[in-house]
């Protein structure tokens, strides 16, 4: 039988606190020293949201995203953010995830649920794909900092 997990919205520095191992995991370049302050001016300063799922009292899997506007995309949905502990891959939270936010869009009329995705990141790739995403462009950066 397939355990019912629910979907938390972060919102107390305790809470950000209790993200950091699933974020580090993606985004391992991130100090913990000031992964909370940053995710405080994120939420207050760019519409940075998290939603997070919980297994006993440890966050296991988050998505981290943001309304926005582009020319290109329109009045969208910006997914940041998503990842899940190795430990509990395979269960579905990441589509329960998208699932909640691609909700979210469709309440708040938005154009369309975006994100980027690293070229050989294929597992996360086929979860996307499974959950109707498509590939439609190729995301290009110049790295400023020496």
């Amino acid at each position: 039988m397939n355990r019912a997990y629910q979907i938390k919205i972060v919102t107390t520095e305790l809470e950000i606190q209790q993200c950091w191992e699933v974020a580090f995991l993606l985004r391992p370049h991130l100090k913990k020293a000031n992964w909370s302050s940053m995710i405080l001016e994120m939420m207050q300063n760019e519409k940075y949201s998290i939603a997070g799922i919980m297994d006993d009292d440890k966050f296991v899997a988050f998505a981290g995203y943001r309304a926005m506007t582009s020319l290109h995309s329109g009045n969208i949905i910006y997914i940041d953010d998503l990842c899940t502990l190795e430990s509990h891959r395979g269960k579905g939270l990441a589509s329960q995830l998208l699932d909640y936010i691609k909700s979210i869009a469709i309440s708040s009329n938005k154009d369309a649920v975006v994100l980027d995705t690293d070229f050989n990141n294929h597992t996360a790739q086929k979860v996307y794909l499974k959950n109707g995403f498509k590939f439609v462009a190729v995301h290009l950066a110049c790295g400023v900092r020496r």
